[in-house]
């Protein structure tokens, strides 16, 4: 069996906090530049898109006036898959050629999850993992999902899967992975 070497470009930039547009837009200069240095997978962090939501550790009360701003800002700037959002992904992995693993906030009718969204190289939507189980106050803005999205993609980059966070720490979860023969996890 021969060898196959892949860059991976493992994004380490904050998002533009609460603002899809703007976020898009450094998402998408962020994929041409890992792909001009040579990247073939391109992996972003835990709901880059539009912003981990760290103030509901600590500051979760629906009594403060502020947090129901801030988690209807939050809605609003979440992705639909498809939508306009996803469309410019799916442009940025065909001009770029890379594989892209996006964490996103994902919007499906009133509910928000932590989602990985996958764009192959030829920009065409591969899937959708929504986080199994939100961990501890991550359940105030992000409903379950369940183990439909655990899928493997096979990609020019290798077979890509991803779990989110303490997903890592369910044993089943990664055992589905393995078993699914993933070789590039996120």
């Amino acid at each position: 069996m021969g060898s196959h070497v892949v860059r991976v470009a493992a994004v380490q930039a904050a998002p533009v906090f609460l603002d899809l547009d703007a976020t898009l837009e450094k998402g998408v200069s962020l994929i041409e530049e890992a792909a001009r240095n040579g990247a073939g997978l391109v992996v972003f962090p835990e709901s880059w898109i539009p912003g981990y939501p760290s103030w509901i550790f600590g500051a979760a009360g629906w009594d403060d006036p502020g947090a129901k701003k801030v988690y209807r800002r939050f809605h609003e700037n979440a992705v639909a898959v498809p939508s306009p959002a996803t469309d410019a992904l799916c442009r940025a992995a065909r001009a770029s050629g890379a594989v892209i693993v996006m964490g996103a906030t994902e919007r499906d009718g009133g509910t928000l999850y932590n989602s990985l969204l996958y764009v192959s190289a030829d920009g065409a939507i591969l899937g959708v993992h929504r986080k199994i189980m939100p961990t501890h106050a991550e359940r105030i803005v992000w409903g379950q999902g369940d183990g439909s999205g655990l899928h493997v993609f096979a990609t020019p980059a290798g077979k890509v899967g991803g779990l989110i966070c303490w997903e890592h720490w369910m044993p089943l979860a990664r055992f589905a992975m393995h078993a699914k023969g993933e070789t590039i996890a996120r």
